[in-house]
C-alpha cells in the first residue's frame, strides 16, 4: 500500500513531497508496525505516558519524527513501485518522460493508430511475452506493448528477432517500427525494427537542464552535484538553473540559468541520481 501511494494524504504539509514520504514510510516500515503495535497494546491494558495524559501527538511535534533518513524516490522507482504492488501504473506511465524523444522520432501513440500503416513507430513498455518457435525451428515472439492510452499485439517474425530478440524482455520500454495491421476487433504490429527508449532519447538530446532551488545552493551540495555529474560523463551540455522561492528572500518566480563546462550522459540512472539530490523532475532533457 505504501508503494502504491495509499498513504500519501498522511504526509506531514513539512513533507519533502510524496515520493520522499513513500521512500521513508517503506524504508521505515519495520519500525512503524512496532511502534504502532506497542501503542495499541498500551492503549487496550489502559496504560497511559509516565507523566499523565493521552497517546495524541504534542502540539509542535515532528511529524516525520522517527522517520527513516532516507533519499526521495525517483519518478521511475515510484512507478516501478506502483507496478509491483498493483499490477498497474498509477500516477503516470513510463513512457510519458520519452514523449519529447518520441515525438521527435516521429513516433505515434496508439491512441492515434486508428487505420492499418505499412510503416509506422509507437512506443511502448513490454508485457506478455511468448517466445515462439516456427515450424522450421526458427525463434520468434509475440507480446503486448502497452502505453498510457492502450495495448497492441507485436509479432516478431525470425529475421527480425535474430537482429533485435536479445531486446525483448518483461518490462522493457521500446521503440517498435513496422506494419501496423488494423481490423474491426483486432489490431497488431509486425515489427521490423525494436529500439530501446534510451537510445531514441539519447539521439534526440541536446541539453540537460537541471533546476536547483536556491535555498540548497550551498558548497556543500554544489559538490555532491559536480560528483554526480563526473560519474556520468558524456557529450551533452548541461545548464544549471537557480530557482529562487519566498523563503530565499529572492523576488519569486526568478530563475537564474548557467551553462557548465562538463558534459554528462543523460541516462535514466543519471535521472536518478540528480533527482535524488535535486527532487523529483528537477531534470529536464531538451
Amino acid at each position: 500500500l505504501a508503494k502504491a501511494g495509499a498513504f500519501d494524504p498522511l504526509a506531514p504539509a513539512s513533507s519533502k513531497g510524496p515520493l520522499f514520504w513513500r521512500a521513508a514510510i517503506v524504508a521505515g516500515l519495520d519500525r512503524i508496525v512496532d511502534h504502532g503495535g506497542r501503542f495499541q497494546r498500551d492503549r487496550e491494558q489502559g496504560q497511559t505516558a509516565l507523566f499523565g495524559g493521552d497517546f495524541e501527538p504534542r502540539d509542535g511535534a515532528d511529524p516525520n519524527a522517527g522517520l527513516a533518513d532516507t533519499r526521495a524516490w525517483s519518478e521511475t522507482e515510484a512507478l516501478t513501485f506502483e507496478k509491483e504492488a498493483l499490477g498497474l501504473f498509477m500516477s503516470g506511465h513510463p513512457v510519458q518522460r520519452y514523449a519529447e524523444a518520441l515525438q521527435i522520432a516521429g513516433a505515434k501513440r496508439l491512441a492515434e493508430m486508428v487505420q492499418s500503416e505499412a510503416d509506422v513507430s509507437t512506443a511502448g513498455i513490454v508485457t506478455g511475452i511468448r517466445q515462439l518457435k516456427t515450424k522450421r525451428g526458427d525463434r520468434m515472439a509475440v507480446f503486448m506493448l502497452d502505453d498510457e492510452g492502450g495495448k497492441v499485439e507485436v509479432v516478431v517474425f525470425p529475421e527480425t528477432y535474430n537482429r533485435y530478440g536479445g531486446l525483448i524482455a518483461d518490462d522493457a520500454l521500446l521503440l517498435v517500427r513496422g506494419k501496423f495491421e488494423r481490423e474491426e476487433d483486432t489490431s497488431r504490429m509486425v515489427a521490423a525494427e525494436l529500439v530501446p527508449l534510451d537510445v531514441v532519447r539519447d539521439r534526440s538530446i541536446r541539453e540537460v537542464l537541471v533546476t536547483v532551488p536556491a535555498r540548497r545552493s550551498s558548497k556543500e551540495f554544489a559538490n555532491s552535484l559536480r560528483l554526480v555529474f563526473e560519474r556520468h560523463p558524456g557529450d551533452r551540455r548541461v545548464s544549471i538553473v537557480i530557482a529562487a522561492e519566498p523563503a530565499d528572500g529572492i523576488p519569486e518566480g526568478m530563475r537564474v540559468k548557467t551553462l557548465i563546462q562538463r558534459r554528462v550522459k543523460p541516462s535514466d540512472l543519471f535521472v536518478r541520481d540528480v533527482e535524488s539530490l535535486c527532487g523529483a523532475g528537477s531534470v529536464v532533457l531538451k
